[in-house]
Formats: C-alpha cells, structure tokens, sequence
C-alpha cells in the first residue's frame, strides 16, 4: 500500500501534542495532535444492496480542497473559492443506476458529478451542513470513475467566505434506499416518556475522572467508593427524569465484570456492578437510564491505544474492531434488559467514514455495518432507543431513534412535529439537546476544582419549557469528582430548576 509524505494539518488552533503520532502511547489527559498521514487513493467497492460512502480523502483532491483534521480524525475536506475536484474510482458488480447525496456546508456552491459520461447536478441553496440530492448516475460492471466537480462562489452563509466543506458522497439504489427507509422507520422507538421528559442529567464520569485535590484512584478503588446513594438523591432533588451515563468516554473501561471486555484486554472492568446498581436504583425511582458510549480513538476524548490495539482499531480495516464493539454492547443490553432505555454513540463521523484515519479505502470496510449495530445496541429490549451523535453534521443514518444533539438547547415549533424533525439534516429522529453546564464535558482537570455554572435559572427555565411544549427533552451535562460528588452551585441551581419547572 502506498503512503503519501503529506502530513495534513489544519488552522483550528488547539492545545495539541504537536509531536505525537496515532501510533504512539497518549496521556489520557491531553489533547491529542491534528495530524494524520493520508493514504494515496484506490479503488473501492460498491454496495449495491445497501449505501456507499464515498469519503472525500478516498478520492484523488485537486489543489483547492484538502483534508481537515483534528485529533488525528479527517473531519471533512475544505476547498477554496474557485474549482476543485475529487475523482473516486468505484469498482461494482454489475450494471446499476444510483442516487447521489452529498453532505455538505457552503451557500452558493455548484456541484457537478459525471460517471460514464452522464452527470447530475444541484446548486447549495441552503446554509450550513445538510444533504443534497444530485440526482442519478449509471455505473456499469467493472471499475467506474466518479468525478465531482466543486464550484466555491465568495459569499454569505459559511463561517470564511468562498468556503466549502463536503463531508462525503453517498451512491444508494432508489429501490434499496426506499426499502432500507421502511425499514429503519418501522425499527424507531420514540417513546412517550422520552418526548415529555423535559430535561434529563448527563454525565462523562470514568476512569479519567478526577478529585477536586490529590492523586487520583485506580479502577478498581475509583468505582468501589462511588457514592451511589448520594447519586440517586442527587438525581432526585434536581427534577431529572432520566440520565445519561457514560460507561465509557476515551478509554475503554467500564464499571461492571463485562467479559466480552475482559476477553480483548485484561484490567478494565470491575468486580463490582455499579451499572447495574444504578440502574436499578434509577427504576426503583421511576428513572430511566441511557447509557452514553465512546469506543476509543481521539481526544480531547483522549485515544486509548492499548485497547485499540487489541480490538483492532488501529488497523486500516476496522471490521474486528466494530464486531468487538457489538460484541461488548450485546453483553451489555443483554445484562441489564428493560432497564436499559437507550444508547448515545459519540463520533458518528468515525462510524460512516471508517478511514478517518487516513488509511486506505482498499482495506475492509468503508462504513460501519449500522444496522446490525444498532440491532445489538437493542439486545435485551427492542424498544431501546439509539442515537449516533453527528455533532453538527447530517445524520449518519436512519436506523437510529433521536438526535444526538450536542451542544443543541432549544429547537423551534415550525421545525418538529411531535417532538420529531419534520424537515432537514436530522428528519425523521426525534429532537433532543445536550449541553455543558460548567466548564466542560467531565472533570479530567487535576487539583482543581469544578467551575461554576455558566448558565443561570432563567435560561434554564426557558429551555426546559420550551422542550416541555415541544415534546423534546434536553439533557444537562454535570461535571463529577471522583467519588461522585459535583459542584454545590450546581446542584443548588438544578433544585431551583425543578421547583421552576415541576410544580408541585
């Protein structure tokens, strides 16, 4: 395989390991570089039974538009005012025509993509990320050159003018993707309870999470003095009716004797079920629990390596890597059943493109197989719900539940329906937001103390009402000390919140 000398870097200024490289050891507490060696293009493989993601560092870039990364992840490729292009040769099985959708941001921008002398077009009439439909393309047995032709106008509707950001191509089948549509939308729970939930509490509390002063606890130590009482009153006193858990985020640890885990790599599960504790206290008290996952790779997340050695993260096909995830996720859902409510999946990008990490697109698969990923995330309760967080991009597909909503508070009426997307990048899922009350997701930070709350009870009110009437909840993101503790300012404000919010 080749390997191009290109290292590609990005101006989004952050404080990064600037020497690091994705195959050496990260301090679970630091940021991790923006650089990534990138591989020279090759053919990929065509899926005509179901989506394929055509990737833009896949495809040979002209000069005008390069990768941007960040956290040795390729998030999107950016290209400049002017034309640039990216070809991908597509190897299929057969004669076939299919739709072309681009994910993209960038007002004003005109698109073009030709394959075996035939085009399709559409102009970007819209501003910031969403789908745009091209139209068809045929593409016949044997190798086929797709070529996308990108025209960036200076103007309004993007952060830099005469900016363009394209997330990728995707080639589908009509008949395939109106029957995988029926299919996804017959599989989504959105249930009632979630929809009138109004707010829930969220929390990125793991191995990395930190005492306000002096050394931190191993694993094992960390979860045997978590304070679970003093968790379940907390959860009471602030009107939450259900949390968001994180049984990962960065590292692979998790706090309960999880075997599948055990079996890829020793020493990061423990003797003591603290999930299991909590989410039976949780539904003792009439709670509900979704339970928030992070396989790995990147950081501020931070990138764990050993693990994803073991698990076969670090190879160029991530096949084992995600039949390891489902294998873990299974146990998971199996153990703890209808108590389990739902998944977040952080890093959806990483599941639709699976070489974010520069390497090749001849090596496995393009995308994760996200059906049966989202089949054994509901192991143990089919009506579990699933989101993939696609931060600020479009959903990454429709065999999921609800919105990731990341760093979303409030939504306006004209856009839902029931508390479900009636248009746009997230159609069809049903709206939720999550944002940080304090400082930041989970509180990694040593010897210091959680920050105040950064937003005050009127705003609080006014988000959780405006969710109340628009049948969508909002989760609060709390930081949490070691022992399972967080900041009294905070915990002070969600009681004032609840009387604002709960009545009587």
């Amino acid at each position: 395989m080749k390997i191009s000398n290109r290292l590609m870097a990005t101006g989004l200024s952050m404080a990064c390991l600037s020497t690091a490289v994705a195959q050496k050891e990260i301090n679970p507490y630091a940021v991790t570089a923006n650089q990534v060696t990138l591989a020279e293009p090759t053919t990929l493989k065509l899926d005509p039974k179901g989506t394929t993601s055509l990737a833009p560092n896949l495809g040979k870039l002209s000069a005008g538009i390069q990768p941007v990364v960040k956290n040795f992840m390729i998030l999107w490729c950016a290209a400049k005012t002017g034309t640039s292009q990216v070809e991908w040769t597509v190897k299929a099985p057969a004669d076939g025509v299919y739709g072309v959708t681009a994910s993209v941001s960038g007002q004003g921008t005109e698109l073009t993509v030709t394959c075996n002398d035939q085009k399709a077009e559409a102009k970007v009439t819209e501003n910031g990320w969403h789908r745009v439909e091209l139209g068809n393309i045929p593409l016949r047995a044997g190798e086929n050159k797709i070529l996308l032709d990108v025209e960036v106008v200076a103007g309004k509707g993007r952060k830099r003018k005469g900016e363009f950001l394209l997330s990728g191509l995707e080639l589908t089948q009509p008949a395939v993707k109106e029957s995988m549509l029926k299919e996804a939308v017959a599989m989504r729970s959105q249930p009632d309870w979630f929809k009138d939930a109004g707010y829930g509490l969220m929390f990125q509390w793991t191995n990395r999470a930190t005492p306000p002063k002096g050394p931190i606890k191993d694993w094992e130590a960390k979860v045997n003095d978590f304070d679970l009482d003093g968790f379940i009153k907390l959860v009471e006193d602030s009107g939450a009716r259900y949390v968001v858990w994180s049984i990962t985020w960065g590292n692979q640890y998790i706090s309960a004797p999880i075997k599948s885990l055990d079996a890829i790599i020793a020493g990061r599960t423990t003797k003591r079920d603290l999930l299991g504790e909590m989410v039976d206290r949780l539904h003792e008290k009439g709670g509900k629990v979704i339970f928030y996952y992070h396989y790995g790779y990147d950081c501020y997340h931070s990138q764990d390596t050993a693990w994803l050695k073991a698990a076969g993260g670090m190879e160029a096909d991530k096949t084992k890597l995600y039949a390891s995830l489902m294998n873990i996720l299974s146990e998971v859902g199996t153990r703890y059943g209808d108590k389990l409510d739902g998944w977040w999946f952080d890093g959806g990008a990483r599941y639709l493109n699976c070489h974010f990490d520069g390497s090749s697109g001849d090596q496995g698969i393009l995308t994760a197989p996200l059906k049966k990923f989202t089949e054994a995330a509901r192991a143990g309760n089919p009506k579990r719900m699933v989101a993939y967080n696609s931060w600020i991009k479009p959903r990454i597909t429709e065999y999921q539940d609800y919105y990731g909503g990341e760093g979303k508070t409030s939504f306006k009426a004209s856009e839902l329906s029931d508390g479900v997307f009636k248009s746009g990048r997230q159609k069809g899922l049903q709206a939720h937001g999550c944002f940080i009350l304090e400082k930041r997701w989970g509180h990694i930070d040593e010897d210091t103390p959680i920050a105040k709350p950064k937003h005050d009870i009127k705003k609080l009110t006014a988000w959780v009402k405006q969710a109340q009437q628009g049948r969508y909840p909002i989760s609060i993101n709390l930081e949490m000390y070691e022992d399972g503790s967080v900041s009294p300012e905070s915990y002070a404000l969600l009681k004032e919140l609840k009387a604002a919010t709960r009545g009587k």
